[in-house]
């Protein structure tokens, strides 16, 4: 019998690759608990994208993103940067995608880049989910089950088109409620149109 496939853009051996390096990964930290956040690499991506395309320094970014209120930057000094990216701190998922919408926007990075990196968080964090949910599993039996490929590739499929779901349910309140959303969402609709 075949598995269920869905109509998303990871075939099921990368689905199954992804979250066996991340269970891993998780496996060389010697942490008890799974931590689900953006991998540094993503982040390395995302900002020196940023600061190519802006000109400013790390210090500067720094300053504009703690001017503009965003989580996890509280002081201006270059020192929580640096941090993100040598791994010290790790960044929650919500706040990295609205970092990729804040430069899309601010058009510090192109729309392929987005893209790319919007794709690639997607299916690094349904691949994280996917392994905190194994690993949760196999801590509540007493035996390690023999989980089979197939399993381990459902399973991140159903965490990707959850997560999916939940990002669709929270883009429509958004541009509901959000005039600024709106109006970027429909600027690329005009580029788009031309």
């Amino acid at each position: 019998m075949q598995p269920y496939i869905p109509d998303v853009d990871v075939d099921p051996d990368e689905a199954f690759q992804l979250v066996f390096r991340e269970l891993k990964r998780h496996q060389e930290t010697g942490r008890r608990n799974f931590v689900v956040r953006a991998p540094v690499d993503l982040l390395e991506y995302l900002f020196s994208a940023i600061l190519r395309k802006s000109g400013m320094s790390r210090v500067a970014l720094e300053l504009l993103l703690t001017k503009l209120g965003v989580y996890g930057f509280k002081e201006a000094d270059g020192r929580i940067l640096r941090r993100y990216l040598s791994g010290h701190t790790r960044m929650a998922w919500s706040t990295y995608q609205r970092l990729m919408l804040w430069a899309l926007s601010s058009g510090w990075i192109s729309m392929w880049v987005f893209r790319n990196l919007a794709f690639r968080s997607h299916e690094r964090e349904a691949a994280q989910l996917c392994a905190r949910k194994i690993l949760n599993t196999l801590k509540r039996r007493t035996s390690l089950p023999d989980l089979t490929r197939e399993q381990v590739v459902a399973c991140f499929y159903e965490v990707y088109q959850l997560r999916q779901r939940e990002r669709d349910q929270a883009t429509a309140t958004r541009l509901r409620t959000d005039s600024d959303t709106r109006d970027l969402v429909l600027s690329f609709k005009v580029g788009v149109d031309e």
